[in-house]
């Protein structure tokens, strides 16, 4: 992974006109100007992100936590399967085989309005894309980013540790996955869920603190002359020196410096020199 920044996707989404420059600096606080206009609250953008949970593995068995659907490339339904209803995927050459039913290579299951889907070992929000590759299948998790950042927040981090380093995590992670999904890993999946791309584990890596850290800089990225930063991070400053060139923010600094008193935007202000902060809009 390289510091680097992408603006492909300012042809769908552009950037509130207001970035905020990032510093390490604490500066003195000012009262808002009286009689001033109301300002609509913001609410970050619907924007869905592909995640290769599993790659290239042999079966798995797949559920959901209400009523669901299986469908086609054409959105289509296939079948029907009933909530916590273990199914056994394995792949075969051009298809698939669910529970010894012969289906199209490359199926959705679509849970009801508020379920979930379980995958291999684990439950995740949104749904789930599989894909036969003759002899191996992928598993994708279609869901909104700013519900895979409720997890990869406490994957990456402790979410014991102070709110401010959290909210730093969340809008590095954000812009991170904003650029994998600018440049998609391949055709299926944007990124994987492993510490290759980012951490990310489902439901069972969410926390009221994760949530509470992606909530609080909804929408929020790293953004360095109207493109996207690829904000990469490690857990400590010698990982990042080592394996980054320096470049990025240390976890454990992140730790360090929120009980020091840093807010999030002066800690990433001093892991990303230069860069602003920036939000998501939909251009329409």
């Amino acid at each position: 992974m390289k510091f680097v920044w992408f603006s492909a996707l300012m042809l769908v989404l552009g950037f509130s006109n207001n970035p905020k420059t990032l510093s390490a600096v604490q500066k003195k606080k000012t009262s808002p100007a009286k009689h001033s206009s109301p300002v609509a609250k913001y609410k970050a953008p619907a924007l869905q992100i592909k995640v290769g949970v599993l790659i290239d593995v042999p079966s798995t068995v797949v559920a959901s936590s209400q009523t669901a659907y299986i469908l086609d490339r054409n959105s289509r339904p296939l079948k029907s399967i009933a909530a916590n209803q273990p199914i056994t995927v394995q792949p075969k050459v051009n298809g698939l085989i669910l529970n010894n039913q012969d289906l199209p290579s490359v199926v959705l299951l679509q849970p009801a309005a508020g379920g979930f889907v379980y995958i291999g070992n684990k439950w995740y929000r949104g749904k789930v894309l599989l894909v036969s590759q003759g002899t191996s299948l992928i598993a994708v998790n279609y869901v909104d980013l700013e519900h895979y950042l409720y997890s990869v927040v406490g994957s990456e981090m402790d979410p014991e540790e102070h709110i401010e380093a959290l909210k730093a995590q969340a809008i590095a992670a954000r812009s991170y996955a904003l650029v994998h999904i600018i440049r998609p890993a391949n055709r299926w999946f944007d990124l994987g869920r492993t510490e290759r791309w980012q951490a990310y584990n489902g439901l069972s890596k969410e926390f009221n603190t994760t949530q509470k850290a992606v909530e609080l800089t909804a929408g929020q990225i790293l953004s360095y002359k109207g493109g996207v930063v690829e904000s990469i991070y490690a857990d400590s400053d010698y990982l990042v020196a080592t394996a980054h060139q320096g470049l990025g923010m240390s976890q454990r600094g992140a730790y360090q410096l929120a009980a020091q008193g840093y807010n999030y935007q002066q800690i990433l202000g001093r892991y990303y020199p230069g860069v602003n902060l920036a939000r998501l809009v939909i251009k329409k």
